[in-house]
């Protein structure tokens, strides 16, 4: 995720701000939704929820855990059960209108389950089963509590089935740079920006960064709306009353942060990147010409990131054109949203915008943070990418930026926690961003260009389709350069205080003014 034009120099300031019931008897949509989802690819391999073991056997059933323990956002993610794929149905009407909407969840158990949460907010609960049954459910805050009307046996598949009105109008504020969150209006439809864990207000999930599953979309929308999702278009079929179905499929497990669905008014413009990877930008159709001059750098974009951190890692990619008055742009996988404000303005900036998202793509989309402490690695490394890519092509100097960051790192650290050492509310502020990348640039002065690019290559090929966390990446740097760099990395990512750069002895880090709050 990454705020448009920030500031050079924001010294304490905080980056700005990111980003009727309905019947459902008879929708044919939310039908196919609930009956259909056993004919689709193989579920990928399960992935078993960090700290929830597979219960011993023969263990009386027990209740699956309400999060995964993430020490910031513990209720995030569920215990019990790991999410095999999930098949979402959209019956979209109208901007801002509830709709019919539908899941249907396969996974496997962990243990032996009496029950299991998901997270799951606001919308109208219409219905749940578990294997054809209706099952118990209960709002609990944001945890939907299902007990199934058998217990689940530790090991087995299990599908669960909820039925909801949706509702476009739910979104959520954060006080750093993600700003609104949840599902954001456009003139003619909606877009999704459900980072960091807004994807609770659009579908039941098992919503945490380390988790993630293939999904399948099912958008009915009218015949003067188009429908887009990550992954590939599989179909566009009509249905009753002149409306048309879009189906897509995601290729690749997606964690739920990363999911994107936009409706409106589009244009698809095709081209091909490296190596004839398919590229299509999804664009308001107002805002396709004015657009394209900077949409069409993204094959270069895709070439020069290429040359750093080795093949881009997904079948497809694209740029979703938001028309919103958020300055916020998303890293939603394959498909990464960038606000036309952005894609309006001068060439530098909109390239900083759009090599940062593009840059996630690797690190934070196929390398997932293992807990959300782990941020700096996904921003840090866009931050510095952008940075780097601007600093050839008419933009600050990388050395200007960084040392620019330098001198605020000491009063970050003070409001915000040092890099690695986030609290909640200050998971995306200016420390996780260029405070981050500072740390990337400080690590290629300590070992030398030509090692820190291997420690990139190598961290993105190792790491690809899997989840890692700051302490992989300390080991990993440290085989990769032949010497233990945790002396080094351990103070810029958790002290107190701004150690000195390497090669550079004259930089200083400004004192630290402290408002009183």
């Amino acid at each position: 995720m990454k705020i448009t034009r920030p500031g050079s120099r924001a010294r304490t300031a905080r980056p700005r701000g990111r980003r009727t019931a309905l019947v459902l008897a008879g929708s044919a949509l939310l039908a196919c939704a609930l009956s259909c989802s056993g004919g689709h690819d193989a579920p990928h391999p399960a992935r078993r929820a960090p700290g929830s073991g597979a219960g011993a056997t023969g263990a009386a059933p027990s209740p699956g855990a309400r999060g995964i323990g993430d020490p910031l956002l513990p209720l995030d993610g569920n215990g019990g059960y790991t999410v095999r794929r999930y098949d979402l149905a959209f019956d979209w009407r109208a901007p801002g209108t509830p709709f019919a909407a539908g899941a249907t969840i396969t996974a496997t158990a962990t243990q032996a389950l009496s029950r299991f949460d998901l997270d799951f907010a606001g919308n109208t609960l219409h219905t749940v089963s578990v294997d054809g049954r209706t099952a118990r459910a209960e709002r609990d805050g944001d945890e939907l509590v299902v007990t199934p009307a058998r217990p689940v046996p530790d090991g087995a598949a299990f599908t669960v089935r909820v039925t909801y009105t949706a509702d476009p109008a739910q979104r959520r504020h954060r006080r750093d740079a993600i700003g609104e969150y949840g599902w954001v209006p456009t003139p003619d439809g909606t877009v999704l920006y459900p980072q960091p864990d807004g994807a609770k207000m659009i579908f039941p999930a098992d919503d945490h960064p380390s988790l993630r599953a293939p999904f399948t979309f099912r958008i009915t929308t009218p015949a003067d709306r188009q429908a887009v999702a990550n992954g590939r278009l599989v179909e566009r079929a009509p249905q009753p009353g002149g409306r048309v179905r879009w189906t897509y499929d995601s290729e690749e497990p997606i964690a739920a942060q990363l999911v994107q669905l936009a409706i409106g008014r589009f244009t698809f413009a095709d081209g091909t990147g490296p190596h004839g990877l398919p590229v299509r930008d999804v664009v308001p159709e107002d805002l396709v010409a004015d657009t394209a001059e900077h949409r069409a750098l993204t094959p270069e974009h895709l070439a020069w990131l290429e040359q750093r951190l080795g093949p881009y890692p997904f079948r497809r990619y694209g740029v979703l054109v938001a028309d919103t008055d958020l300055p916020v742009a998303l890293e939603t996988q394959s498909l990464s949203v960038v606000p036309r404000d952005s894609l309006l303005g001068d060439r530098v900036h909109a390239e900083r915008d759009l090599v940062h998202e593009l840059a996630h793509q690797w690190t934070g989309d196929s390398v997932a943070l293992r807990r959300w402490s782990d941020l700096w690695l996904s921003e840090g490394h866009a931050r510095f990418y952008e940075r780097l890519y601007s600093d050839a092509h008419g933009g600050v100097s990388l050395e200007d930026a960084m040392r620019d960051a330098y001198e605020q790192h000491d009063q970050w650290r003070h409001d915000d926690g040092a890099p690695a050492e986030p609290t909640e509310p200050s998971l995306f502020r200016n420390i996780r961003y260029d405070g981050s990348a500072l740390v990337l640039y400080a690590l290629r002065e300590e070992v030398g260009e030509e090692t820190f690019e291997r420690i990139e290559r190598t961290w993105v090929a190792r790491y690809r389709g899997r989840a890692a966390g700051t302490a992989d990446f300390v080991a990993l740097a440290s085989g990769v350069a032949g010497r233990d760099l945790g002396p080094f990395l351990t103070p810029w990512l958790y002290g107190p205080h701004t150690p000195p750069m390497p090669g550079h002895p004259d930089w200083r880090v400004d004192p630290v003014e402290d408002d009183g709050d």
